[in-house]
């Protein structure tokens, strides 16, 4: 990390890019917290109410140590499937996992009963613990780290 005043930015060179893919660094006196890494879904094809395996991994990119009250919150989103669905737009929360001190988490979700069939996204998101995209209105936040599933009928 390199000093720049108040802020605590990661790496020397592409100031505004590390931070953006490592999400580590200090802005004024918050801390800004990594991003989890991609989850790991098993098994990637299941029918509606079925229980999935996720296993988040640590980020080796970040500064590991999450506090306390981190908690990632586990969503599913189902691509759309026809015409008939265009204005439904389904998102559901699968439930919190709390992470380990370096990042990881692994836990079981339940998909919901009334999910459609077809494509989706198992997506993780960090609450309770700032990322440098949330404290720095200069850098973009990405999109949260996800994997793709099959709904089987």
């Amino acid at each position: 990390m390199i000093a720049t005043g108040s802020r605590w930015v990661c790496g020397a060179v592409l100031v505004l890019a590390v931070p953006a893919l490592s999400g580590c660094g200090v802005i004024g006196a918050q801390t800004a917290y990594c991003m989890p890494g991609d989850p790991v879904i098993t098994p990637p094809a299941a029918p509606p109410g079925a229980e999935l395996q996720i296993a988040i991994p640590e980020n080796p990119e970040c500064e590991t140590r999450m506090p306390e009250r981190a908690r990632y919150e586990v969503l599913v989103t189902p691509d759309i499937l026809d015409k008939s669905q265009e204005q439904w737009h389904f998102q559901a929360s699968l439930g919190l996992l709390d992470p380990a001190d370096d990042g990881a988490a692994e836990g079981t979700v339940r998909l919901p009963d009334d999910i459609p069939v077809g494509g989706a996204e198992v997506s993780v998101r960090l609450q309770g613990a700032p990322t440098i995209c949330e404290l720095d209105p200069h850098v973009s936040c990405a999109k949260n780290p996800f994997a793709a599933i099959e709904v089987t009928g």
